[in-house]
């Protein structure tokens, strides 16, 4: 398709130089181009329609990088990105080395926060505008805040420290997935009031007359005040953004761009600390998107229907049934992890508890303390914001909440503050905890059920994929920790030891190998944590090994591969004989800066792995 205007458009100055009567056509434009770019490549759709005019908005009345436009978790900024001269870059979105699906500072002084997890946005802004005051700069900080990240906690905790002084502009973008405030006539009255530069100046005005009448200004000023907060509170509810001393605009209509250009005027022409409400449709311009807006959130292509996750939700669901103590508990990802089918099931068992990872957790540990059997679906990325839950709530406690652990491993499509690389390092050093990584659904169905008779707490690792049939067919179970795909009475001198989705590119390591004439087995670990049953069980079947290859998809310093070697050493083996090798994400955060092959990249293809562990022998 063609885009005569959005093609004109390679800078902030470029887009402000348009006639405003231009604008509904460029906005047209933007969001046929989204649709075809989502059709291509995936990625958030529904959210980006939504946002087009606001965009547009904040790009014509602000200057930025001057001005500080922080996008909150950053899948809002694919429009940002288009008139930020990043168009030419979009070929390669959410590709590995390519442009990020999140905003990112290495790739524009545009974006002057990285982000990907929810309800950073209001803290980080805050600390810009602060470090402006400090230095004496004249800029504004603005934060676009939706999609429920007002649900998580820090937004709150930052909006507390806020200075009523400050030149900082916070948008709360309610579009069906967040909150609402102040409904009714006059709510929308006293917002369009409040908009318009008279009201302003007339307020400004008055207290600035009130305050130089001599003795009785501060006095008069302050019964004007609290005269005025009495009506208010006898004409609609208290609001909460004013009573902390914040300016207050909204609800506007969001996608009204005439409207919402000069809400965005007034609120910068105050010089203060502003909140600016405004309401949006999430998929705004494709109905498909507007009609489910969940739907159509984050198009990735994977077929939900077979996953891990939905594995998990329907044993789950049966296992409940029998069940009734057991409750499921999501942190705004009830489709996601797949509990949403759990919630129509047992819409009381149910808890969607918002971005709040910490409390999720923590709310679990309450259930489980009560004596319900709490499950908590997250993702791996997003663990990690309940890291002190999990230690000091949970397992001090060494209460039984059952953590599912969904997306672990790398995440191609939105890169580096989505990876799930972290959680077995550091759900590995929290005493009281087991870990398991199921290999394939029968396996998890079992280790679900084998929860009910764990009094202490579980986590299970998977990723967003099917189970591969012919990786699983290749293995059988050697004791209760590992699964093998050769004989134990008659163990290889070359060992893969793996776990999880990497198992599969391990077996065509070893299927590469084997066409080069090199035998080699493989160890499949299921369950990682307590170590003992694996590590005893690897143990016993390197008797014959001279190279042992620990292949993990995740964190080398204190992951898996670590561990292990330290258990083997400590129960014998001969290092001098035996080589251990470690082929794992090491010291890095898996952000190349130049597309390619991720896991080539990392070292964990199937070609790299089976040259490590051919090492210099030649077929």
């Amino acid at each position: 398709m063609n885009y005569p205007l959005l093609e004109k458009i390679n800078s902030p100055e470029e887009l402000k130089a348009l006639d405003k009567s231009e604008i509904p056509a460029l906005a047209k434009e933007i969001r046929e181009y989204l649709v075809e770019l989502s059709a291509e490549r995936g990625g958030h759709l529904a959210s980006n329609l939504g946002v087009v005019e606001l965009t547009l908005a904040l790009h014509r009345v602000f200057d930025s990088p001057k001005d500080k436009i922080i996008f909150d978790v950053g899948h809002q900024s694919y429009v940002h990105k288009l008139i930020t001269g990043r168009r030419s870059g979009f070929s390669s979105l959410r590709t590995p080395g390519g442009l990020s699906g999140f905003t990112s500072r290495a790739e524009s002084e545009h974006d002057p926060f990285g982000a990907g997890h929810s309800s950073t946005s209001v803290s980080a802004a805050l600390g810009f505008a602060e470090a402006a005051r400090l230095r004496g700069e004249q800029n504004y900080s603005v934060c676009v805040l939706g999609d429920g990240a007002y649900t998580g906690g820090m937004v709150h905790e930052a909006i507390n420290n806020i200075s009523s002084e400050l030149p900082f502009i916070l948008i709360l973008n309610e579009n069906g997935m967040s909150i609402s405030l102040n409904k009714g006539r006059f709510a929308s009255y006293l917002s369009r009031v409040r908009v318009s530069r008279r009201y302003r100046t007339w307020k400004l005005g008055t207290q600035s007359f009130l305050s130089k009448i001599p003795l009785l200004g501060k006095p008069l000023k302050a019964v004007a005040s609290f005269v005025k907060s009495v009506v208010k509170r006898v004409l609609y509810d208290t609001n909460y953004f004013e009573e902390l001393g914040l300016y207050y605009i909204g609800p506007i209509d969001g996608n009204d761009y005439e409207g919402l250009e000069a809400a965005l005027t007034s609120a910068k022409e105050l010089g203060r600390a502003v909140v600016l409400h405004i309401k949006t449709v999430k998929g705004k311009g494709y109905p498909p998107a507007e009609s489910s807006p969940d739907g159509y959130h984050s198009i990735t292509g994977t077929n939900t229907a077979d996953t891990f996750h939905a594995a998990f939700s329907q044993e789950l669901t049966s296992l409940a049934k029998n069940n009734e103590k057991i409750v499921a508990i999501t942190a705004a990802m009830g489709i996601g992890t797949g509990l949403d089918g759990f919630g129509k099931e047992f819409p009381d068992r149910y808890f969607d508890v918002g971005i709040a990872e910490p409390h999720a957790l923590t709310f679990a540990a309450g259930l489980a303390a009560a004596g319900l059997s709490p499950y908590v679906a997250v993702y791996s990325t997003f663990l990690q914001r309940g890291y002190d839950s999990i230690l000091h709530d949970i397992a001090l406690q060494s209460l039984p909440v059952r953590i599912m652990i969904d997306r672990a491993g790398l995440a191609l499509g939105d890169g580096a503050t989505h990876h799930g690389i972290f959680d077995v390092a550091f759900v590995s050093h929290i005493p009281n905890t087991s870990l398991y990584a199921p290999l394939s659904y029968s396996s998890l169905r079992e280790e679900l059920a084998a929860c009910e008779n764990i009094c202490a707490p579980v986590a299970i690792r998977y990723s967003n994929s099917p189970e591969s049939a012919e990786t699983v067919a290749r293995f059988s179970p050697y004791g209760r920790a590992v699964r093998i795909d050769f004989d134990p009475e008659n163990p290889p001198e070359r060992l893969f030891v793996t776990y999880g989705r990497l198992t599969d590119k391990v077996a065509c390591a070893s299927e590469l190998l084997a066409a080069r004439g090199i035998s080699t087995g493989i160890i499949a670990v299921e369950k990682i944590k307590p170590y003992d049953e694996a590590v005893e069980a690897i143990f016993t079947l390197s008797r014959n090994a001279r190279r042992i290859l620990y292949a993990e998809e995740g964190i080398r310093h204190g992951g898996a591969a670590e561990i292990t070697l330290d258990r083997l050493v400590s129960l014998g083996l001969d290092t001098g004989r035996v080589e251990y090798i470690i082929s794992a994400i090491d010291d890095n955060f898996a952000a190349p800066q130049k597309a390619c092959d991720l896991y080539d990249y990392l070292g964990l293809s199937p070609e790299r792995l089976a040259e490590r562990m051919a090492g210099n022998e030649q077929n």
